[in-house]
């Protein structure tokens, strides 16, 4: 049998498997942020939510994910946390608040972790007036005027649009390989 023809067996079969499926499309829509105190502190961290459903403002139970890394004036990493996986919040204390219209974050704000372990850190406060970093043992370490800054808005793929992509990349690395192997065999 002829490599096209097994290819396009191969493709059928992946395509019928694909469509048989209930697959959940992913219309996520990813952020950075950014915070930076006073002393040097810093905190860097993203957070993503589903674009499709209009949301005028994003809320904790909104986020698809939002994970958050704190940095000494030196900028070596304190700790990273992710209160927000796939869609479930292990973070007790967690606020969040995002205005989709003016891409900022708004209101009370409290993101990182807080076991009461001297390893914990959050970032704590009311945006546009007063953050601050802080760890249960040490309390306040570094404060700002509340200046969040929200960048870099990146659409996260379809599973099935990736997997389609690598798919086809296999499928001319395949057809190409053929064409190289036929050539050689008739030199």
């Amino acid at each position: 049998m002829k490599l096209t023809q097994k290819l396009c067996i191969a493709t059928t079969g992946v395509v019928m498997s694909l469509g048989l499926q209930k697959a959940a499309p992913v219309h996520a829509v990813a952020l950075n942020f950014d915070w930076t105190g006073d002393a040097g502190y810093s905190a860097k961290g993203s957070f993503s939510y589903d674009e499709t459903q209009g949301y005028t403002t994003i809320d904790t139970s909104k986020l698809q994910s939002i994970t958050v890394s704190f940095f000494d004036p030196s900028q070596k990493l304190l700790n990273s946390f992710a209160p927000v996986t796939n869609g479930s919040i292990v973070y007790n204390f967690l606020d969040f608040n995002y205005d989709t219209a003016t891409k900022s974050l708004f209101g009370f704000f409290d993101v990182g972790r807080d076991n009461g372990q001297s390893t914990d850190y959050y970032l704590f406060g009311t945006v546009g007036l007063d953050l601050s970093l802080r760890n249960p043992i040490e309390g306040t370490i570094d404060r700002n005027n509340g200046l969040i800054n929200v960048t870099s808005i990146t659409s996260i793929p379809e599973p099935l649009t990736t997997g389609g992509t690598v798919l086809t990349a296999g499928i001319a690395w395949l057809v190409k390989r053929r064409k190289v192997t036929a050539k050689k065999a008739k030199a």
